[in-house]
């Protein structure tokens, strides 16, 4: 369209603009925003062109202008449709050219095209995270639980890692729905994934609302003895958080925790590390409940 040398997209943070889309020789990867050619524009929010900027007065004393292979600039702005500016689409040319007659709708066209593939990519991520939080808890649900799980399972395989699975199952919340009623029950199951959720401390771990009253926790990186610290823990969280339960151990909701880990020399699969936790789950259940059973993979 432009017979230009060089053309580029780029997004702009507090300090730098990053060039993301490039085409042609000549253009970094970033530079600092006060630096930049661009920030002029950007600034303003309005189209810039340039027509010689070896003899552009805007540019005298530029920090970087006069050191450019280039002669010819022209940018329009990546607005927001609140009208922020958040990046450029520009084109470069070797030579100069006249810029009072040149026509930059073809730019703003191609720019507006490109936020809206950014506001497509922004609306598609909210819609993925969506499909993958639990819409009582918002924490994530099953569908990220298993998502989750079979990578932190690679992962074991490349980190030589071991890998440790919690079920945690809320003590008699059928009873606690029956007698108090499902409202009730919505409350306590969101109190519940906070407690969850505060246990999953590092970036890895993952805090999942498994189903029901049953929650689970993904701990990557963890031996058998982390897991038991981490189960340990959430419990006495959960005692000192003192939510009643009219039918509950001391009227108060308890947990019962399975938790199983993986040796990295040992082959195993998703599905085998839940049934194994869930297998130390109903030991916990059926031995009296409000406690962890722990051990490895069978």
């Amino acid at each position: 369209m432009y017979g230009a040398d060089v053309a580029f997209l780029s997004f702009v943070d507090d300090r730098y603009q990053w060039m993301k889309a490039i085409t042609g020789n000549g253009i970094g990867s970033s530079i600092e925003r006060e630096r930049s050619v661009c920030q002029i524009m950007i600034a303003s929010g309005e189209p810039l062109v340039f027509g010689d900027m070896q003899k552009e007065p805007k540019l005298n004393g530029h920090p970087v202008a006069p050191f450019l292979p280039f002669r010819f600039y022209a940018g329009v702005p990546l607005l927001t449709p609140e009208g922020a500016a958040v990046g450029s689409f520009c084109i470069l040319k070797h030579e100069p050219q006249d810029a009072a007659g040149f026509d930059v709708s073809t730019l703003i066209d191609l720019a507006a095209v490109s936020m809206d593939e950014i506001e497509l990519w922004q609306h598609n991520q909210v819609l993925e995270r969506a499909a993958q939080t639990d819409g009582l808890t918002g924490i994530a649900n099953r569908r990220a639980f298993d998502q989750a799980l079979e990578r932190a399972s690679r992962r074991v395989r490349r980190t030589q890692e071991p890998l440790s699975l919690l079920l945690l199952d809320l003590d008699y919340f059928k009873a606690l729905n029956d007698t108090a009623g499902h409202q009730a029950g919505d409350d306590v199951l969101r109190q519940f994934a906070c407690v969850v959720a505060q246990a999953a401390r590092r970036p890895d771990d993952v805090a999942a609302r498994y189903g029901g009253e049953e929650f689970a926790l993904i701990l990557p990186s963890t031996d058998q003895t982390g897991a038991l610290e981490v189960a340990q823990r959430l419990g006495a969280n959960l005692a000192s958080a003192e939510i009643p339960h009219p039918r509950g151990i001391d009227g108060l909701v308890t947990v019962s925790i399975g938790a199983v880990t993986a040796d990295p020399a040992t082959e195993f699969t998703a599905g085998a590390l839940v049934s194994a936790a869930d297998a130390k789950l109903y030991e916990a259940k059926r031995t009296g409940r409000n406690r962890v059973v722990a051990g490895p993979l069978p």
